[in-house]
């Protein structure tokens, strides 16, 4: 079973509300010492909210910047797949995995751009997952971003599972099978099982849809995992 590489995704929470509640508390309190017991007067008061940063995914309370440059400028890598695997979707999968997988594995202190991962030719697990969605949802695939507490992975659609073993890893979405890719494995395959479980998962975000899915509306399929 390969051993996971520590998550790099730089998430922060933004305590707005607790910062409001105190603001508004303190304003309440220095009003009434200084007003009359029943004077409705009252002053517009301006509060500072922190927002979440553009393109957020919300996992619970937390948000985690996720891009994916969907008019990327790697438009000649998209357009090389393609034409390789005419139109084939389990062809333009399979070697956009082998792709990205081949891509070393270096973590890093900042966030690397899908771009950057490949101009560097390195990337942690979130911005490996990112490089490799971008070109999923570029080849017009559907795939979802999977989040534990220190790991993240896609998971891909795929229609025609005649050509993948069905006893691989996958996630079952209104009916659809998204098969598990683990990026960081050099020497994995579409639906080999990364080692993350069902109580594993913390968050799952649908990147075409741009909707976080409750897990209860997920089915696992994780069969002959311990093959």
């Amino acid at each position: 079973m390969k051993e996971h590489k520590p998550f790099s995704m730089r998430i922060f929470i933004y305590p707005a509300l607790f910062i409001l509640a105190v603001a508004v508390y303190k304003n309440h309190t220095a009003t009434s010492q200084t007003l009359p017991e029943r004077s409705t007067t009252s002053t517009p008061q301006t509060v500072s909210i922190t927002l979440p940063p553009p393109n957020a995914i919300k996992v619970g309370e937390i948000y985690a910047p996720y891009y994916i440059d969907e008019n990327s400028t790697l438009n000649t890598i998209i357009e090389n797949l393609k034409e390789r695997c005419s139109r084939d979707e389990v062809c333009e999968i399979t070697q956009a995995f082998k792709y990205v997988s081949q891509i070393p594995y270096i973590r890093s202190e900042t966030h690397r751009t899908p771009v950057d991962v490949i101009v560097k030719n390195g990337g942690d697990c979130d911005e490996k997952a990112q490089l490799f969605a971008m070109i999923l949802v570029e080849t017009n695939h559907n795939c979802v971003v999977v989040y534990t507490k220190d790991h993240a992975f896609i998971a891909v659609e795929i229609e025609n599972t005649s050509q993948i073993n069905r006893n691989n890893a996958r996630l079952k979405i209104e009916n659809k099978d998204y098969f598990y890719t683990e990026t960081t494995d050099k020497n994995g395959y579409v639906g080999k099982f990364n080692g993350v479980y069902p109580a594993d998962i913390q968050g799952i975000y649908h990147i075409n849809e741009k909707r976080n899915i409750p897990k209860e509306e997920i089915a696992f399929d994780l069969v002959s995992l311990s093959q």
